[in-house]
């Protein structure tokens, strides 16, 4: 929130001078402290300041004021429109309710418990000096911690880059190295895959995989999609023998618009494990283009 440049106006100031720590999600905080309210403030800056990413620490505190009188309230400190300490918290209500509370959408700043509490806070002895001075830092710090990020983005994206290219090159390799015969119209292929939890984000519900093993199982004469073939093929393999067993594998018939076609799974697949499927050479001039990098155990069915 943006500070106003005048001090909440009260004839009489009270200064806080201690605070009671109810509780606090940080471990700087213990339940049942009283902190000097000029220590408190410097701890929960660096308690703030440890949240730069938009986290923060709830901290429940009681401030006693130099008349005795008390404030209690729950304290959200990290950055990012959160809290830096008590003084920072008030004025930003305050400040807030000052630019905001003659709005028409903005009835509720004007009901009486509101209002109460602005009064209240107008009668605080805050230094609004120190208070910017945390904002100016907690400022620097988000911004530094967003060109890391984004170095850390560009990092990663160039790595990626980099094995992609790499992975092209070992693809192409292998595919001039191919010997597929004349005859044949297709490749039956296998493929393991995992959950990829480093690239997915289950938050945006973007889920990825990345493939484990690839094996070119077989040659085939035609391009039909049958499974008995398919099971053929796996005992060319160790890895994917257990797929011949129709008891430890499942047939997935996707023929219809957008499917995947007819693929084996093992039974216990969803989204991740082994898959037998037969893939077509649309390019009958260059056959080996059609086939990904993988191991060979090829066979003529």
């Amino acid at each position: 929130m943006k500070s106003s440049n005048s001090e909440p106006a009260s004839n009489k100031k009270v200064t806080p001078t201690t605070v009671f720590i109810h509780g606090s999600e940080s471990r700087q905080f213990q339940g049942g402290d009283v902190w000097d309210f000029e220590n408190f403030e410097q701890k929960a800056l660096e308690v703030a300041l440890d949240n730069p990413k938009g986290g923060y620490d709830k901290t429940f505190v009681t401030v006693t004021f130099s008349d005795d009188s008390e404030h209690q309230c729950r304290l959200d400190l990290g950055c990012n429109m959160n809290d830096l300490g008590f003084s920072d918290h008030c004025l930003s209500v305050y400040d807030y309710h000052q630019q905001n509370h003659d709005k028409p959408e903005m009835a509720w700043m004007r009901e009486e418990h509101q209002l109460e509490l602005i009064k209240l806070i107008s009668k605080y002895q805050l230094d609004r000096t120190l208070v910017q001075q945390a904002r100016t830092k907690a400022n620097q710090i988000i911004e530094q911690v967003k060109r890391d990020q984004e170095a850390q983005r560009r990092e990663k994206v160039k790595a990626r880059e980099e094995a992609i290219r790499l992975h092209q090159q070992k693809e192409e390799a292998f595919q001039q190295s191919l010997d597929i015969p004349k005859w044949a119209k297709a490749a039956i292929i296998a493929t393991l895959t995992e959950y990829d939890s480093e690239n997915s984000c289950p938050h945006t519900g973007d889920y990825e995989s990345k493939t484990i093993k690839t094996i070119i199982l077989s040659w085939s004469k035609h391009t039909q999609q049958r499974f008995p073939e398919m099971r053929k093929a796996c005992l060319n393999h160790p890895d994917t023998a257990f797929l011949h067993d129709k008891t430890q594998s499942k047939e997935q018939r996707e023929n219809y618009s957008m499917g995947a076609g007819n693929y084996l799974t093992e039974n216990n697949y969803l989204y991740h494990g082994w898959k037998v499927r037969k893939q077509r050479f649309w390019d009958e001039s260059n056959k080996a283009k059609s086939v990904p990098l993988g191991e060979l155990a090829v066979s003529c069915l």
